[in-house]
């Protein structure tokens, strides 16, 4: 009876062993050695270890490119990544297999070779689309098999249907690579060179924009301070390698949309604020040029160029010397989200264009400076025109912007139009001689230093006119 008894005692003791380990698994507390990329918390509980995160998710990435165990693990070494640890070809492929990098944990039954399975105990360090890819990539991996595709709209084109972010796709070989853009749930596809035909005027605008910015107005983004942007740098330098890693796992087709893109939008928005910092660090106390004095000589340069036809040359020569990596990078700068639609000859047109935030903040701190470009569209000889004019500019700063043109041409202001608080409107024709005259710019004079919210405010609009040799 004793016997019965202590072995019936055993079996609860077992069963309540047995019991206690399942509700500890269940709860994160996962036993044996913690696998790369977790660590233990104050209260034993298996969680993500962010210093060793990223080697996870870079060794699965770099499988699914089609590299081997044996070569991840020799880029590894040679890398000292983790040094001294040395990297074998077996610790990648139990790193490839272990369920846990998904958030499940695989337990050996102790009296058969039977497995037991608890799903989502700690929180996955890998997407489970990821992880089943990892498996069905063995096969491809054999074959040696990789993607090298750079999409210049990356995560940028959302179909004009259901606002999705379109998928990049490709076909072809080495000789010829085909890149397109679709909406499996809409069934849409855009092919990439159609889309950067509709939209390369667009982008040589942003090019021509940024040219600008770097040569002559690059000081009016920043304060004056003293530079010290190494630690920005860094910052940066290691972001933009998350953000790389990030595109290449979804470039090789092994992840959906949706399971990385708030991560890669949170960089972005690092990477914007670590840019404007870095602005902000910069010393610009030698620079003694007003705005509208920087205005003058960017548009002294940008005439001369149009007089000797080179202007649209120069521009698209800039954007054609990119890498297409470089050009997804400069489209990425400007761009948050881009919408086409095609019309009823299936050509593609622009629905609409998100811009960045950090582009909108230049533009803002350039509005503010009274050097802020519109394209106002005129008649002029009886021609449509977009002409560019610069707004929020006072009379002071409009006599500065003269005064520096005057150096290199000789030109004038003609009042177009005004309109006082206490006085009626006032329009002026403006008719030029086209073989002495040209129309350089319009610009918005405010009798304020700055715009008011007051409609009954006093300003005048004005042509600046050049007188041709």
């Amino acid at each position: 009876m004793l016997t019965v008894l202590s072995q019936l005692e055993i079996e609860i003791v077992s069963e309540r062993t047995k019991f206690g380990l399942n509700g500890a698994i269940k709860s994160g507390h996962l036993p044996g050695i913690v696998p790369l990329g977790y660590k233990k918390d104050t209260t034993k509980k298996t969680v993500i270890d962010e210093t060793t995160k990223n080697i996870v998710v870079r060794i699965f990435n770099m499988y699914l490119e089609g590299k081997s165990y044996q070569q991840i693990s020799n880029t590894l070494n040679a890398e000292k990544v983790l040094y001294p640890k040395h990297w074998r070809d077996t610790t990648i492929m139990k790193i490839i297999d272990n369920k846990v990098y998904m958030g499940d944990y695989e337990k050996e039954k102790t009296d058969n070779k039977e497995k037991v399975l608890y799903m989502n105990v700690v929180e996955p360090i890998i997407s489970r689309a990821m992880w089943e890819e990892a498996q069905h990539q063995k096969e491809k991996n054999q074959r040696a098999y990789t993607r090298d595709r750079i999409y210049l709209f990356f995560q940028k084109l959302k179909c004009p249907e259901c606002n999705r972010i379109m998928k990049c796709k490709g076909s072809g070989g080495i000789k010829k690579k085909y890149m397109y853009y679709t909406c499996e749930h809409c069934k849409l596809y855009y092919r990439e060179d159609l889309v950067e035909e509709c939209l390369e005027s667009f982008i040589l605008d942003l090019v021509e924009y940024d040219m600008a910015v770097k040569k002559y107005f690059f000081p009016i983004l920043a304060d004056k301070k003293e530079t010290n942007t190494e630690k920005y740098d860094k910052e940066i330098e290691m972001l933009e390698k998350q953000k790389a890693r990030i595109k290449k796992a979804y470039l090789s087709g092994i992840v959906e949309m949706e399971d990385f893109s708030e991560d890669y939008k949170m960089i972005e928005e690092k990477l914007d604020i670590l840019e404007k910092k870095k602005y902000e660090t910069l010393n610009l106390n030698s620079i003694s040029f007003t705005p509208q004095q920087l205005l003058a000589d960017r548009d002294i340069e940008r005439e001369k160029l149009i007089r000797d036809d080179k202007l649209n040359e120069i521009i698209k020569q800039e954007w054609d010397k990119k890498s297409k990596e470089e050009k997804q990078e400069f489209i990425s700068k400007f761009i948050e989200s881009v919408v086409l639609k095609k019309d009823k000859n299936g050509e593609l047109k622009i629905e609409n264009i998100n811009f960045r935030r950090s582009y909108i903040e230049q533009l803002t701190k350039f509005f503010n400076s009274g050097i802020f470009d519109v394209y106002t569209p005129i008649e002029v000889d009886g021609e449509d025109k977009y002409i560019r004019t610069s707004v929020n500019i006072n009379d002071k700063q409009l006599d500065d912007y003269i005064k520096r043109l005057n150096k290199e041409f000789e030109v004038e202001f003609y009042e177009l139009f005004s309109k006082n608080a206490n006085k009626n409107k006032k329009e002026i024709e403006l008719k030029l001689n086209k073989e002495k005259q040209k129309l350089i710019r319009l610009v918005a004079v405010k009798s304020d230093k700055n715009f008011s919210k007051n409609k009954n405010e006093n300003y005048k609009i004005g042509a600046i006119i050049s007188k041709e040799k």
